[in-house]
């Protein structure tokens, strides 16, 4: 009997004591208002924006459903691209004849004199039809490798192109089945390792610069590189000695986390490798051109909703812009290769197979074209994932603001009204009224001489121990 009492009388005083506390318990914390301020400026003379690009596919010998040049061209110009990447193939050039001649890749050719973009064209690919040529590591190989680069410089010197050696070493030499993910920097008894590709790439950047002296030459097109070792190792043993920078691929639709399946994770990733490589060349900086990245929109596992990739695509745009090392980045890709809804390599595109727009079309132009317009990009993250972007024009003032993704959200309010406002590809919205933010970026304009204030905040937070 006193067990009991006891116990009731202990129920009865928790009970008493967690209503107490309940008000405590589940009041909003809330949450920092934080002030960015743009002040005043005069426009300074334009600052060089990195090259935005899509990748095609013209040059390989299967169509993937690029059959027109004029659809190709009317694609570019419709995601305000100022330049393309595509391949060139070791495999379009036939050494029976003695010297190599160029007898596939017609499409490419045939698109190269129409197409007013820069080109970026990669170079490479094993070739089982020359000795050596599965990759080039052997002196034969390599002897061979070099007269198709002389060839392709001989051939395309007109257009001026950027020049890309080779695509993914790190992650496939392009034959045969594929082998185990290559750990690091990867063994000498393994062709994709980092010791043979540097003696690759420093040959075909001699090569491509003594048979034209002003070409640009880019090595790398590192595929998947966790923490960038095998990137780091071809630096160490000299593939940039004489290129003009370095090539990255960046995805991120697989990751763990939400969180990091977006354009913010892709920037936080070069800016390492930029510290990287600073400390392994004296901290010299280092050109860094991303020649693709993108977001599938194919269903199932790693694909991303339509609208989600195209937040994404303009936050990349908007954010690397700001990036002074940064010389240009090419999304992949220009349409989807393939008509099945589930294959994920079928649906990196802008456009669908069948040439309709995606969403990210759209949210691509819009934000090429705030860059390219701009004198002046300053950008700031006053909280995790919350950005505010100025950018100074020849008409006035132009600020956009955006989260990361759907997991995060933010309050903002301007201390003077707008002269205009809507949502990046969307509708007109109130000019000076407090708004929330999402990862669809607003874009607010101003007048030249206005200075701008904007208070963020990322609302009342749930209670501890809530959701």
């Amino acid at each position: 009997m006193t067990f009991r009492t006891t116990c009731v009388a202990k129920f009865i005083a928790a009970t008493l004591a967690t209503m107490s506390l309940a008000p405590l318990l589940t009041r909003p914390v809330m949450a920092e208002t934080k002030m960015v301020v743009f002040a005043h400026r005069d426009a300074p003379a334009t600052t060089p924006r990195p090259i935005y690009g899509a990748n095609i596919h013209y040059g390989l010998r299967r169509t993937l459903g690029y059959n027109s040049v004029a659809q190709g061209i009317k694609q570019l110009n419709d995601i305000g691209a100022v330049s393309f990447r595509d391949y060139l193939p070791w495999q379009s050039f036939d050494f029976r004849t003695g010297a190599p001649s160029l007898v596939y890749s017609e499409r490419l050719m045939s698109f190269l004199p129409q197409a007013r973009f820069k080109p970026l064209l990669n170079l490479g690919g094993a070739n089982s039809q020359v000795p050596g040529g599965v990759p080039p590591v052997s002196e034969e190989g390599l002897q061979y490798f070099d007269r198709y680069l002389a060839a392709v410089v001989d051939a395309t010197r007109q257009y001026d192109p950027i020049y890309e050696i080779w695509n993914e070493w790190n992650m496939y030499i392009g034959t045969g089945p594929r082998m185990p993910r290559l750990q690091g920097a990867g063994e000498a008894s393994d062709p994709r390792a980092a010791v043979h590709y540097a003696r690759i790439a420093r040959a075909a950047v001699d090569t491509i610069k003594k048979a034209n002296p002003h070409a640009t030459v880019i090595v790398g097109a590192v595929g998947d590189d966790t923490d960038w070792v095998w990137a780091q190792a071809i630096t160490r043993y000299g593939a940039l000695d004489h290129a003009d920078g370095l090539s990255v691929h960046l995805y991120n639709q697989c990751a763990r986390l939400v969180s990091d399946r977006t354009a913010k994770e892709m920037i936080v990733r070069l800016e390492k490798l930029q510290n990287a490589l600073k400390t392994i060349r004296n901290g010299q900086q280092t050109p860094i051109y991303v020649t693709e990245f993108g977001w599938p929109t194919s269903q199932g596992n790693c694909g991303m909703p339509l609208d989600v990739s195209a937040y994404n695509f303009a936050h990349f745009v908007l954010q690397s812009a700001t990036l002074p090392w940064l010389k240009g980045a090419w999304m992949h890709e220009l349409k989807n290769i393939g008509p099945d809804p589930v294959d994920r390599e079928n649906n990196y595109g802008l456009f669908t197979f069948d040439d309709q727009p995606k969403p990210a079309a759209c949210f691509m132009r819009e934000a090429i074209d705030l860059v390219k317009s701009a004198k002046l990009l300053e950008l700031r993250e006053p909280f995790p994932d919350v950005f505010v972007l100025r950018a100074i024009t020849a008409r006035g003032q132009t600020v956009a603001l955006w989260t990361s993704g759907p997991f995060k959200r933010a309050n903002y309010r301007f201390d003077v009204p707008a002269t205009h406002a809507r949502m990046m590809c969307g509708d007109t919205i109130p000019t000076s009224q407090p708004a929330s933010l999402g990862a669809q970026p607003v874009v607010y304009e101003f007048d030249q001489g206005a200075q701008i204030t904007v208070a963020v905040d990322t609302g009342a937070l749930p209670a501890p121990g809530t959701k």
